[in-house]
């Protein structure tokens, strides 16, 4: 299992090389960074007595393309949003466009900062803290992690991409997902097989759940500017409502996978500890346990939802639009309905999961 582990992460590592990162189906970009900073100003946007937005001129060379090593004076800022955070220095890398102008002149533009790579260091500490905590559990977990990002992003994405039941790709996805994340993390084991049966069982429920409350909450999945682009994008050929609902299935897979193996972990360990605890009074130790856990997991999947809405959130008390449109807003909406529908699988996966490894437990030894 381990060794199946780091075959996948390496798999994993190995697949963005196959493909230019700089080229796009619309549009292409070249690697450059910047030499100096040649001006730097705020300039008036808008009506007067708002903030003005910073801009900077920069001389910047470019790392590729036909014209590799050419410099080239660009403006960041000023018309697109940008504050002091944004601002650059000498040795930042960015991505930056080119087309042609009047007269056939070259004309350049930055796209975007590249940003990636000031995450690596923090990668690195994950890594080093998992395996000085957890030892090989903890790479295990890293294997794990990385495979379940790569059914999401070459297995899922791509099928809802080419017009494929994003509902159907999404559960086949989460299979996937389950099997990588239980069994090579935990190892091939009546555990693990408990973990994955409560686990399975209350996704189920989830998504019965949360279909339901689509279809009588009246959500077209068209409530975001993305949402809208997408629909655009690919021709109207991805049905919108059902990717709502792989969304929530998504977000809700990870809290359940983490109940049901807490859980299974739990009842186990109860009865290796305790050879005369089988049965009822196993369920209703390991029951305690899970009813501890419900409700910290419950206000981290809470608390992880509105913090990714933070800024529509502060947006709307504001009060620029009545607070009963912007309650009953979709993007409000589906992440209540987010919420709700994952805390309840979560609070039946305690019982469910308890329940089964009660059984796989079996008898106390003779």
């Amino acid at each position: 299992m381990r060794v199946s582990g780091l075959l996948v992460l390496l798999a994993v590592l190995a697949l963005p090389a196959c493909a230019d990162a700089n080229t796009g189906q619309v549009s292409s970009v070249i690697d450059a960074h910047v030499v100096r900073v040649v001006t730097q100003g705020n300039r008036v946007v808008g009506q007067p007595g708002l903030p003005g937005q910073p801009f900077q001129t920069l001389e910047v060379q470019l790392d590729g393309g036909l014209y590799r090593g050419d410099h080239v004076t660009l403006e960041w800022g000023g018309q697109n949003a940008l504050n002091a955070n944004g601002l650059l220095a000498a040795g930042d890398r960015v991505l930056v466009s080119q087309r042609r102008g009047d007269g056939d002149a070259r004309q350049y533009a930055i796209e975007e900062v590249v940003r990636l790579p000031s995450l690596a260091p923090f990668a690195v500490i994950l890594i080093v803290a998992l395996i000085a905590v957890a030892r090989w559990r903890g790479l295990a977990s890293l294997a794990g992690l990385a495979g379940s990002i790569a059914v999401f992003l070459f297995a899922i994405v791509p099928a809802v991409r080419r017009g494929d039941d994003p509902l159907v790709a999404t559960l086949a996805g989460a299979v996937a997902v389950l099997g990588v994340t239980v069994f090579v993390v935990h190892g091939l084991n009546r555990k693990s097989l408990a973990a994955l049966i409560g686990t399975a069982t209350c996704l189920f429920i989830v998504v019965v759940l949360a279909a339901v409350t689509l279809a009588v909450a009246h959500i077209t999945g068209l409530g975001s500017e993305e949402s809208v682009f997408l629909a655009i994008g690919s021709g109207g050929r991805i049905d919108l409502h059902r990717l709502v609902l792989a969304g929530i299935i998504v977000g809700s897979l990870g809290a359940l996978v983490d109940m049901g193996i807490g859980q299974a972990s739990a009842t186990f360990e109860l009865a290796a500890a305790h050879d005369e605890m089988r049965g009822p009074r196993l369920y209703a130790s390991a029951l305690n346990v899970g009813r501890d856990h419900i409700g910290s997991l419950i206000n981290t999947l809470a608390l992880a939802y509105f913090g990714g809405s933070m800024p529509l959130i502060v947006l709307l008390s504001l009060g620029a639009v009545p607070l009963s449109v912007a309650l009953n807003s979709e993007t409000i909406v589906i992440s209540v309905l987010s919420v709700l529908v994952a805390s309840i699988g979560l609070v039946l996966c305690v019982p469910i999961t308890t329940a089964v490894a009660v059984v796989l437990v079996g008898r106390k030894p003779a």
